[in-house]
């Protein structure tokens, strides 16, 4: 017998079994280990809550929670604070880990549960990209013939970091849904019509009209009116400057995750901010058309004293600017918008383009008109504040040009539905956009950028952008593979970007909304769980991206609506995002679905996000 000053128990029997050491080290592959260095290592990833480790069967066994902890993130930490040999091999994951009656945690619990066999989720048919359907659509494990059955861990094994297997998991995503919130009319007007969007719209709106109160009490002068048309011409401008739009998500998107979550999922609303845009176009309007009604009304009375000098050529002007800006209005409207979009688009460019050479031309004659004996044209624009303004918003508009270039790209046909982008002239960050063209002049068409920030399979570092037939020229994008495609601007920030600010969120995408989701997929910074409702994955998309998505997610849900219908993405996305305690979940889809989905999962208490379709 040797004093090596290990725990063991004399049984009746005359035999001695092992029943661990007394202090925390081990000895793993020859080489000392420390567990609490592990556990340490463990508790300082973001995404974990708590943490145990212990050695059984000379494997390193983690255990972790919360539940829907992200494994990739996890190894990846590991591996920048860990020697390899004192990385865990064996993963488990728990809402909380057991504790014993004295509230120390459980040992002898947490060795029971590590050498229960567990069974792996299975398809019944494996997928050659990996197990990536539970057997019913909206059932992630095995069906239950006991509803109240109680949810096991789930666990994580693997011997290589890169080949995990995930065990079963009763999740039942086809339990009914509680009823929604509030009464029919309050949650309409709630959650359809009083949205972020028209908060912000509003809110504009309401500056305005305190301005014109003032105004109207301390006295109209036509300066002013001209002032402020010019700030809200700015503003409604400048909220769509692409440099601008990337430093409001990053502030946004920047609030710590310890914050309380009703303040993230406040900052979170940030892609709404076109509201700003809408409502400083139309207050834009809104204050001309009075200048121009009160430069009739003195022009008729007589009485200009207070008014300053208009030229014929500057009322001629202003109205037509008027004109202007109620073709650009209505075609604006949410209805006009879906129906005539590719006239929309034109008449936006074209007719904002002809709106400031107009502004232009006027705030020159204005100052002219107004200017002293002795004052030089030059001088008396320089004095004007509308000159100013006018040339920020000029400058707005045409940075985006100046980024407006031909770039090579590598184009990789995924089928005759689909076909994935490649660019190497810059990295972006996570759940931005690119604009392309190849008609810089008459269209462009936006899409969700996967970054690449290594190069890979021989293509340079940069990003990708996944494109599914949709219309005629993204038929014809897929049909020719171009060599070479126009950009314009920079990528620029978009609702996936908000992702960063949740702990846990579970992703909803249909169809080639996985596109704007994989960035985040390879990368997430937090506990993630992916809802994928798609026609034929593989055969649409490749089975190289299924191995992406199911290489991180390897617990994902991908329903494929050819072989099992259309599923009920609120009921799965409500039960989902309740059984692992997510704090978000977003949404890439049509608009349709996005609506549906978003407004059903609001209505019942979880935050939801998805595009608005504001342009």
């Amino acid at each position: 017998m040797y004093d090596t000053g290990d725990l063991c128990q004399w049984n009746p029997s005359g035999t001695i079994p092992f029943l661990g050491p007394v202090n925390d080290q081990v000895k793993v592959k020859g080489f000392c280990v420390k567990l609490d260095g592990v556990i340490a290592a463990l508790n300082s990833c973001p995404s974990v809550q708590g943490a145990a480790a212990l050695l059984i069967d000379d494997e390193i066994h983690a255990f972790i929670t919360p539940r829907y902890c992200s494994l990739p993130v996890i190894q990846d930490h590991l591996k920048a604070h860990q020697p390899y040999y004192a990385i865990p091999t064996r993963y488990h994951f728990f809402n909380t880990l057991p504790l014993a009656e004295n509230g120390k945690l459980d040992k002898k619990a947490l060795r029971h549960i590590a050498s229960t066999p567990q069974k792996p989720i299975s398809t019944g048919k494996k997928a050659p990209y990996g197990q990536i359907l539970p057997p019913k659509p909206a059932r992630l494990g095995h069906s239950r013939s006991d509803s109240s059955a109680s949810i096991a861990p789930q666990t994580s094994s693997f011997s290589d970091p890169s080949d995990a297997t995930l065990v079963e998991e009763q999740i039942d995503l086809e339990a009914a849904l509680p009823d929604k919130k509030h009464r029919k009319y309050s949650r309409r007007l709630r959650y359809r019509v009083l949205i972020i969007y028209r908060r912000l719209s509003s809110l504009v709106g309401l500056f305005n009209t305190s301005a014109a109160i003032a105004l109207a009490m301390t006295g109209i002068s036509r300066e002013w009116l001209s002032n402020i048309t010019a700030i809200n011409l700015a503003m409604a401008v400048l909220v769509r400057q692409d440099f601008l739009i990337n430093l409001l998500y990053t502030i946004a998107c920047s609030a710590p995750k310890s914050w309380p979550l009703f303040i993230r999922a406040r900052c979170a609303k940030i892609y709404h901010l076109g509201g700003v845009h809408s409502g400083a176009a139309v207050s834009a309007g809104a204050w001309l058309l009075a200048a121009n009604i009160a430069d009739i009304v003195c022009m008729v009375s007589g009485s200009s004293s207070n008014w300053g000098k208009q030229s014929i050529t500057s009322n001629v002007i202003s109205w037509a600017l008027l004109a202007f800006f109620a073709v650009m209005i209505g075609l604006a409207w949410p209805s006009m918008r879906k129906r005539h979009h590719d006239l929309f688009e034109r008449t936006h460019r074209f007719i904002g383009w002809t709106m400031l050479v107009f502004f232009w031309v006027q705030v020159i004659i204005v100052s002219k008109d107004n200017a002293t004996t002795g004052t030089s044209l030059g001088q008396a624009c320089a004095r004007s504040p509308p000159f100013w303004l006018l040339a920020v918003a000029t400058v707005s508009v045409a940075s985006s040009w100046f980024f407006l270039r031909k770039v090579p790209v590598q184009a990789e046909k995924m089928s005759d539905h689909a076909i994935r982008l490649h660019f190497g002239y810059t990295v972006p960050v996570n759940g931005s956009f690119a604009r392309l063209s190849y008609n810089p002049l008459v269209e462009w068409h936006s899409f969700a950028t996967i970054p690449a920030p290594e190069a890979v399979n021989g293509r340079p570092k940069g990003y990708s952008l996944i494109i599914s037939n949709a219309g005629d020229w993204t038929k014809s994008t897929i049909l020719d593979s171009p060599s070479h495609i126009w950009i314009r601007g920079v990528p620029t920030c978009g609702a996936m970007r908000i992702a960063t600010l949740f702990n846990r969120v579970v992703l909803i995408a249909t169809g080639s909304g996985i596109g704007p989701m994989l960035g985040y997929i390879q990368n997430p910074s937090g506990g993630t769980q992916l809802i994928w409702s798609t026609k034929q994955p593989e055969e649409t998309f490749g089975v190289d991206l299924c191995c992406t998505v199911t290489k991180r997610f390897p617990n994902a849900i991908i329903h494929d609506t050819k072989k099992q219908g259309r599923p009920d993405l609120v009921k799965m996305g409500y039960n989902l995002a309740k059984s692992c305690k997510a704090e978000a979940v977003i949404i890439i889809a049509n608009e349709k679905t996005t609506k549906k989905v978003v407004y059903g999962l609001e209505t019942r208490g979880v935050p939801a996000y998805g595009a608005i379709w504001d342009s």
